[in-house]
């Protein structure tokens, strides 16, 4: 039995008698400084202030939050290498380690606020960084939040993500004479370019689709071919970019130099002297040069990038009379958006739009 008698700050006197839970002399002085210590706190015999129970389970809360650099790396292992492609998840982990993770990563996921985002923001966008580069960045960080409300580690909102406004996109594109300046320089290039740079100018493939393009996708009677994977840049194949493969005709002239061009190399249409893929790195860039600068420069042209073909067939297409709904098909595009950008070259679109109004009038 212990017996306590304490004068507390307030002056009054409190006595407490208790017996101990274990029988023992040492346990019996433990107990007692321990009803000592209580008593001092005024929290002995009665339920703990609410104060002190909200600074303890916020202290337990924050506790349970993970930080965003260890949440990210949760985020890549599990939803974007379920959801994405692998190029895609290594670019998602390429742009954390750009910046975001060095700004933000110390952070708890309830800790984030608008104020980080926007100095996220001003500081990419001081590196040089441009708008839409930035948006695709900020994209990434709203579906991490987001999937970590989803999953329950984060209860509390998370910041609104305001967006910067990007300029209307351009695209370069080569007129019809340059195009067939391009077409005959090219028919003086190696292998496989000789034919990789009219066949894209043709048909509209993106890099990757031309890279992963097997023989087996291509029927010359038919004059069509499927697209039914892309290589990305470590050679994986995987379905185009759409999600779903497409078919795609071809014009007289593409069907010809397939047909010259046919081999028994390989199972890939355009492939190395040995048959295996093309390398990405082999086909270059257009800042770094490669195959297809190269024909530009002996066709006495400007520089233009692989995507640069992709747009001038698209172009060409809508210029000819073809509607936006068939080339969106044509180039597996996901949305109506995104062939949108090729409506203003339409010569006869809005003409024929005016002329549905005299129609009524007859």
């Amino acid at each position: 039995m212990i017996d306590i008698q304490i004068e507390m700050p307030d002056g009054t006197i409190t006595r407490v008698r208790k017996v101990s839970p274990v029988q023992t002399k040492r346990a019996a002085e433990q107990y007692e400084r321990e009803i000592r210590a209580m008593l001092v706190a005024r929290v002995f015999g009665k339920e703990e202030p609410k104060k002190r129970r909200e600074r303890r389970n916020k202290e337990a809360k924050e506790k349970a939050v993970p930080r965003f650099a260890g949440f990210a790396a949760t985020f890549i292992d599990t939803y974007a290498k379920t959801n994405n492609r692998p190029s895609t998840v290594r670019e998602k982990r390429r742009a954390l380690r750009r910046g975001m993770l060095e700004h933000i990563g110390h952070l708890r996921l309830d800790q984030i606020t608008a104020r980080h985002v926007e100095g996220y923001k001003a500081r990419r966008k001081s590196d040089g960084v441009g708008p839409k580069t930035i948006n695709e960045e900020l994209a990434i960080l709203s579906k991490i939040l987001g999937y970590a409300e989803e999953i329950g580690e984060l209860t509390t909102p998370p910041p609104k993500i305001r967006r910067l406004k990007v300029p209307p996109s351009t695209f370069d594109f080569l007129d019809f004479d340059e195009a067939e300046r391009l077409v005959k320089a090219a028919a003086r290039a190696p292998d496989p370019w000789c034919a990789m740079v009219p066949v894209a100018l043709w048909s509209g493939l993106r890099l990757g689709e031309l890279r992963g393009l097997r023989w087996d996708d291509v029927d010359l009677v038919a004059a069509r071919l499927h697209v039914r994977q892309a290589a990305d840049d470590r050679n994986e194949l995987h379905p185009p970019k759409s999600g779903r493969a497409r078919v795609v005709d071809l014009p007289k002239r593409a069907v010809a130099v397939l047909r010259e061009h046919r081999h028994r190399r390989g199972p890939f249409v355009f492939c190395r002297e040995d048959g295996s893929i093309l390398g990405q790195g082999l086909c270059g860039k257009k800042r770094e040069g490669g195959p297809l600068v190269s024909i530009c420069g002996t066709a006495g042209l400007r520089r233009i990038g692989w995507h640069a073909l992709r747009h001038t067939y698209a172009s060409h297409l809508v210029m000819r009379g073809a509607t936006l709904m068939e080339v969106r098909e044509l180039l597996g595009h996901s949305s109506l958006d995104m062939t949108m950008r090729y409506a203003h070259l339409s010569p006869t679109a809005r003409k024929a739009a005016v002329a549905l109004l005299d129609e009524g009038a007859e």
